[in-house]
């Protein structure tokens, strides 16, 4: 995954769960649910940093998007819903792109 010429920015280095779902279009209890799974495999979701002494987390918008949120959007899915799901989130990271 070395070096990738990426063709979207972000304003901020590290955003919070409310932006990084603002920013990708994605519903914030999708990216919820997604955790939740990802915990319930044993994994965890690139970009996802935890802050020392603290209880919260904050996110690297463009490790997110790399290693985690392109490969889940463009994967198998399970069911229909899940696939209208993707698609309207792909559609939004397009229109964001666009603005």
């Amino acid at each position: 995954m070395g070096n990738q010429k990426n063709n979207y920015n972000y304003p901020f280095r590290y955003c919070n769960s409310r932006k990084l779902c603002e920013v990708h279009g994605i519903p914030f209890r999708t990216l919820e649910r997604w955790i939740s799974e990802e915990k319930e495999k044993g994994n965890t979701i690139s970009g996802r940093k935890s802050i020392p002494g603290v209880r919260g987390y904050i996110w690297d918008p463009n490790l997110f998007h790399d290693h985690f949120l392109m490969p889940k959007l463009y994967g198998p899915v399970r069911n229909e819903y899940e696939e209208q799901e993707h698609i309207v989130i792909l559609n939004n990271i397009k229109k964001r792109k666009a603005i």
